[in-house]
């Protein structure tokens, strides 16, 4: 549990790295803003598809054939993860991509009327809502991934994708704070408090896992469900909304490839 827990905590933690180079300069490119963001997108379903859901289905097929309980579980476990996550993006107060359809009203209201510094610091502050909204399945799957092995390869696989999706995201919600006026300190403060829920999800995830080893398939589905959800609903969506698309789509088939590379040399 104690590995687990370091791990977590280290991965909440490389949220503040992307933060940092915002001590330095206060804007960045659009297209390197999308970049980044595919770049995160990419590492998620990677690590949500290579990691939590094969593990998950690893023993469906057995000798006697197929395991239709465990199978029942797995996609339980799936379908409950995207229903908890489509609810969190229901009824907690955050703002989409510019793109999402349920926003595009806004698109050109707040062009035209143009905003003032409090209105872009509030809607920062709503993009960053967003953003955060994965941190505890983040550290659930983490929990899990340590749980499911005594080796902990999945463990952490798991730690190394969602750290580097951390500094993606890291970039991604330093760059409008320092663009609203916020001060360094008090972005990489902000930034870094989003990461504190990784180590809550991660002791869940551990403690549902050891209690009954049987409803592990459905603790990693239920965190691969909700992780490619957000990731569907939320990253892709913002990155490929400012005519980036190439570059966005590039980021994803990096951070998937990034994942396998990390997949074959923990194996």
């Amino acid at each position: 549990m104690r590995n687990a827990l370091l791990a977590a905590a280290l991965t909440g933690l490389a949220t503040g790295v992307g933060a940092l180079p915002f001590f330095f300069v206060r804007a960045l490119p659009r297209r390197a803003y999308d970049g980044v963001l595919g770049l995160g997108a990419g590492l998620m379903l990677a690590a949500a598809t290579l990691g939590l859901l094969r593990e998950a289905l690893s023993g469906v097929q057995g000798a006697e054939g197929l395991d239709l309980p465990r199978l029942a579980l797995v996609v339980t476990g799936f379908v409950a993860g995207v229903g908890a996550a489509a609810l969190m993006d229901r009824f907690i107060p955050h703002r989409h991509a510019r793109g999402h359809h349920e926003h595009l009203s806004h698109r050109h209201s707040d062009h035209e009327n143009g905003g003032d510094g409090d209105e872009d610091l509030r809607r920062t502050y709503l993009i960053i809502g967003a953003l955060s909204i994965h941190r505890v399945p983040e550290g659930l799957a983490i929990g899990a991934g340590f749980a499911a092995s005594e080796s902990h390869r999945l463990g952490l696989l798991l730690s190394i994708a969602v750290a580097l999706q951390n500094v993606c995201e890291g970039v991604v919600m330093g760059a409008p704070l320092r663009a609203a006026g916020v001060s360094p300190g008090r972005s990489l403060a902000t930034v870094l408090l989003t990461g504190a829920a990784i180590p809550a999800g991660a002791l869940a995830g551990i403690l549902v896992s050891n209690a009954a080893i049987a409803a592990l398939p459905f603790v990693l589905s239920l965190a691969a469900g909700t992780l490619i959800y957000v990731t569907s609903n939320e990253i892709i969506p913002e990155s490929h909304s400012h005519g980036h698309e190439g570059t966005a789509s590039a980021g994803v088939a990096t951070g998937f490839l990034l994942t396998m590379l990390i997949g074959a040399v923990l194996r």
